[in-house]
C-alpha cells in the first residue's frame, strides 16, 4: 500500500497515478527522459524518485494523500479548557502576521465559538505541517494545494468541517469558503500564527480569533434609567422612560430611544436591576443561598417549629362562627418528620407550648436545638426566658432566624404545600390564594350572612381529626425527595439515637416542665399572679427579705401555684386564699379569652366610628345639656314619656308629680339625688315649674303674693 508521507516513491508505487505511465518500465523511461531526482532504496534493490521532481499532477495527488493521511493519523483534539478571566497583556502575548494582530489565548475570554475555531485551526495547520514535511515543499505550496482541494470538495469531511468553522464571515456570493484565493490567504495567516505558537511552546496559543470589545451602553443612560426604575413602587419600563426624559433634558444630556432603554433593562444583572424594587425576602430570593447540611446529626437533635394560618374557615369551638385557626407544627430537621402539632385560636405561646409538649410526649426526647422564627408566640417569656423559660429549664438552645428571611426556615415552609394547604383545598370554605378569586369572594360573602348562605362550615372537631390524619399520612407515606425517596418515619427510625430516648422526660416531668413560670417578689407570704393572690403561710420563714421566687402555674387551673427559688429548689404550693378583684379564681386561659374578646370589641368600635365619619354622621357620645329643664322635657318624645310612666307607680305619674311640686311647702332639707335619668327629669321639671308659679304670683295684676312679700 502506498505510504504518501515518506517523500520518495518507486516506479511500482507511481505506476497508474495521475501524470505517470501505467507500467513501471514506462515510469522508469519517463524518469530518465525528464531527469527525475532519484536515489537507491534504503532497503532492498531498486531506485526511488523524489516527490518534488514528479509531474505536477502527480505531486497534487500525492499531497492530497499526505494531507488526508495526516488527518487520519492525528489524535483527537481535547476540548480547549476555559482559560478563565483574561490575563494582563505582556510584550510576548501579542503577534502580527500579514497585518493581522492576534492575542494569546490566555488574554482572551473564551467561549464555545472561539474554542471551536481554535480546534479547527489546529486540524488544518497540523495537516499542512505534515504535508510540508512529507513532500519537502514550502508552506505556500501546501496552503495552495489544500485551498484548491477544500474549495473543490476533494478532501476528507474532517478537513472540510474545520475549514467551515474557521470561515467566520461567510458570504454566499463569494462561493464555497469564499473562493480559492480567500481560503489560501486564510490558511497562510493561520500557518503564520501556528509557527509563532510553536516558537512560544504552544502551537495553539495564537490560534484564537480576536473580537472587538463590546462598547456597552452609555453609563449616564443606565444611571438615569435605574434612578426611576429601581423604586419600591415597581414602575414599568415605559413609566421609567417617560420620567427620565425630562431629567436628562434639564441637564442638557441626550436621551436614548425607548428600544435602547429596553435593551438596557434586558442586559442588566438581576442584583442591579431589582435593587430597590424588591426588599426583604424577595431580595434574598435573587441572591445565592447556603444549603445547610445536617447529615452528621441524629434524629431529635434539631427541631424546627412554625405556625401556619389555616387556609380555610372552620367553626369556632366556643361561639360557632367561622374563623381562621392557627396550626403549629414541630418537625425533626434530620428526618423531616412531624413530631408534634397543635391547633389554636391564634398564634400564641400557649399554642407553641402545646405543640412542643405534644412532641416530647410522643418522642420522649429533648432536642439539642430548637429553631424557629422571631414571632411573638415563639419568643415569649414563657418559652424563651433565660431563667424561667420552658426551653431554658430543659437545657434546650433556642435559635431564631433572621427577620424577613424565610429561606432559612425553608425546611418547614415547604411542608405546608403537601400537608395543610392540600387539606384546606378539601374544605368548601377554602381561602387559599391559588383558588378562584371570584368563588372565594362569593363564599366569604355568604359566610357573613346570618345563616351563612347554606355553606357547610367544617367543625373544629373535624379539623382536629383531619390534621391528625394528614400528619400520619405524611409521616408514613410521603416519599421525600431530599431523603432519597424514603418516608420521614423510616428516616427518623434509621437515624435515631436510642440513648436520647432513655434520658427523655417522663410524664410527670412533662407536666411540670411545660408549666409556665414567672418571677415574683413575695409580700408577707403572698404572691400576685394575673390578679389572683396566692398564699403560703411559712414562706416568710423560708426566704430572706426581698428575695425573688419563681412561680409555676397551670394554664387551665388557677387554684394552686408552685413556688421555687431562683436556683430551682422547690418551696411548696401556694393556694388561692384571698382574691381582691373577683369572687372566684380566674384561670389565665379565661383571662386571655376575655382580652381577646375585648380586643375584638375595640376593633369593631373603631370600624363603626370610621364608617359613621365617612357618612358625615358623627355621633357625640356626651349628651348635650339643655339650657333649661323645660327644654330637657321637650327633647323627650311622647312615646318615651309613655314608656317612662308605665314603668313608674301610678302615684308618681307626671301630672301628679307636677301638682305635688306646686303644693309642696318650702323646706331647707336637701333634695335627694336623682336615682336615674327619669328621676333627674322629674326633679328638674318640678323645681322649674315651682319657680314659674312664684314668678306669676309676684307679677302685677295677679291675685297672689309671694312668700317673700
Amino acid at each position: 500500500m502506498l505510504d504518501p508521507t515518506k517523500g520518495w516513491f518507486s516506479a511500482q508505487e507511481l505506476e497508474g497515478l495521475p501524470g505517470v505511465p501505467e507500467s513501471d518500465s514506462a515510469v522508469m523511461r519517463a524518469a530518465k527522459k525528464n531527469l527525475w531526482v532519484s536515489r537507491r532504496k534504503l532497503r532492498g534493490k531498486g531506485i526511488e524518485y523524489a516527490l518534488a521532481s514528479l509531474p505536477e499532477a502527480t505531486q497534487k495527488h500525492l499531497l492530497g494523500l499526505v494531507i488526508n493521511h495526516a488527518v487520519e493519523a492525528s489524535p483527537a483534539l481535547p476540548a480547549a479548557p476555559d482559560a478563565g478571566p483574561p490575563a494582563v497583556a505582556a510584550p510576548g502575548n501579542v503577534v502580527t502576521v500579514r497585518g493581522q494582530v492576534r492575542k494569546a489565548a490566555s488574554m482572551v475570554v473564551m467561549d464555545d465559538k472561539k474554542r471551536a475555531y481554535q480546534s479547527a485551526a489546529l486540524i488544518l495547520c497540523r495537516a499542512l505541517d505534515a504535508a510540508m514535511a512529507a513532500a519537502d515543499c514550502s508552506a505556500k505550496r501546501a496552503c495552495r494545494e489544500l485551498a484548491e482541494r477544500l474549495v473543490g470538495g476533494e478532501v476528507r469531511p474532517e478537513l472540510l468541517s474545520a475549514a467551515q468553522a474557521t470561515y467566520l464571515k461567510p458570504r454566499k456570493a463569494a462561493g464555497p469558503l469564499g473562493g480559492v484565493e480567500a481560503q489560501f490567504s486564510r490558511l497562510q495567516k493561520m500557518m503564520g500564527f501556528y509557527e509563532q505558537g510553536r516558537l512560544a511552546g504552544d502551537v495553539g496559543l495564537f490560534l484564537v480569533p480576536g473580537s472587538r470589545a463590546p462598547e456597552g451602553h452609555d453609563p449616564v443612560h443606565v444611571m438615569a434609567f435605574l434612578r426611576f426604575y429601581c423604586l419600591p413602587s415597581r414602575p414599568p419600563v415605559t413609566e421609567a422612560y417617560k420620567k427620565m426624559l425630562p431629567w436628562l433634558a434639564e441637564r442638557g444630556l441626550a436621551a436614548p430611544s425607548y428600544s435602547t432603554v429596553c435593551r438596557i433593562e434586558q442586559s442588566l444583572p438581576v442584583t442591579v436591576k431589582y435593587r430597590g424594587r424588591v426588599t426583604g425576602s424577595e431580595w434574598r430570593n435573587l441572591k445565592p443561598y447556603i444549603d445547610r447540611d445536617v447529615s452528621m446529626f441524629h434524629s431529635n437533635d434539631i427541631w424546627v417549629g412554625d405556625g401556619h394560618s389555616f387556609k380555610a374557615k372552620v367553626q369556632h369551638p366556643i361561639h360557632g362562627q367561622p374563623f381562621t385557626p392557627e396550626v403549629t407544627v414541630i418537625i425533626d430537621w434530620v428526618s423531616r418528620k412531624i413530631v408534634g402539632w397543635s391547633v389554636a385560636l391564634a398564634e400564641s405561646t400557649v399554642a407553641v407550648s402545646d405543640a412542643f409538649r405534644h412532641a416530647q410526649s410522643v418522642t420522649r426526647a429533648r432536642p439539642l436545638v430548637y429553631y424557629s422564627d422571631n414571632g411573638s408566640g415563639q419568643t415569649g417569656k414563657v418559652i424563651d426566658c433565660p431563667v424561667s423559660g420552658t426551653l431554658a429549664r430543659q437545657g434546650i438552645a433556642h435559635e431564631t432566624g433572621i427577620p424577613g428571611n424565610p429561606q432559612a426556615r425553608g425546611i418547614i415552609e415547604r411542608l405546608w404545600q403537601v400537608t395543610f394547604i392540600a387539606l384546606a383545598r378539601e374544605y368548601p370554605t377554602c381561602t387559599w390564594r391559588g383558588a378562584d378569586e371570584n368563588a372565594t369572594t362569593k363564599m366569604l360573602k355568604l359566610l357573613n350572612r346570618k345563616d351563612q348562605g347554606g355553606v357547610r362550615i367544617p367543625s373544629f372537631r373535624q379539623l382536629l381529626d383531619d390534621v391528625a390524619r394528614v400528619v400520619d399520612d405524611y409521616n408514613l407515606h410521603h416519599e421525600h425527595r431530599e431523603l432519597d425517596g424514603n418516608t420521614p418515619e423510616d428516616e427518623y427510625q434509621a437515624r435515631l439515637d436510642r440513648d436520647s430516648i432513655v434520658f427523655g422526660p417522663s410524664e410527670a416531668e412533662l407536666h411540670a416542665l411545660w408549666m409556665p413560670e414567672v418571677v415574683r417578689v413575695p409580700q408577707r407570704g403572698r404572691v400576685q399572679l394575673f390578679g389572683n393572690t396566692y398564699c403560703k403561710a411559712d414562706l416568710v420563714e423560708l426566704l430572706p427579705e426581698g428575695a425573688k421566687v419563681r412561680v409555676r402555674y397551670d394554664l387551665h387551673n388557677a387554684d394552686t401555684v408552685w413556688l421555687l427559688t431562683m436556683e430551682g429548689v422547690f418551696l411548696g404550693e401556694a393556694r388561692w386564699d384571698s382574691h381582691r378583684e373577683a369572687a372566684f379564681p380566674v384561670p389565665q386561659i379565661n383571662q386571655l379569652r376575655a382580652e381577646r374578646a375585648a380586643g375584638k370589641v375595640r376593633r369593631g368600635e373603631k370600624i363603626i366610628a370610621e364608617a359613621q365619619a365617612e357618612l358625615g354622621e358623627v355621633i357625640d357620645l356626651v349628651p348635650a345639656v339643655p339650657s333649661s329643664p323645660i327644654d330637657l322635657i321637650n327633647t323627650i318624645s311622647d312615646a318615651d314619656l309613655a314608656e317612662m310612666e308605665a314603668r313608674r307607680p301610678q302615684a308618681e305619674t307626671l301630672p301628679d308629680l307636677l301638682e305635688m311640686a306646686d303644693e309642696a311647702p318650702a323646706s331647707d332639707s336637701p333634695k335627694p339625688a336623682p336615682r336615674d335619668f327619669m328621676d333627674m327629669v322629674m326633679w328638674l321639671a318640678a323645681d322649674d315649674l315651682k319657680k314659674d308659679a312664684e314668678d306669676d304670683a309676684d307679677a302685677p295684676g295677679s291675685g297672689k303674693k309671694s312668700a317673700a312679700g
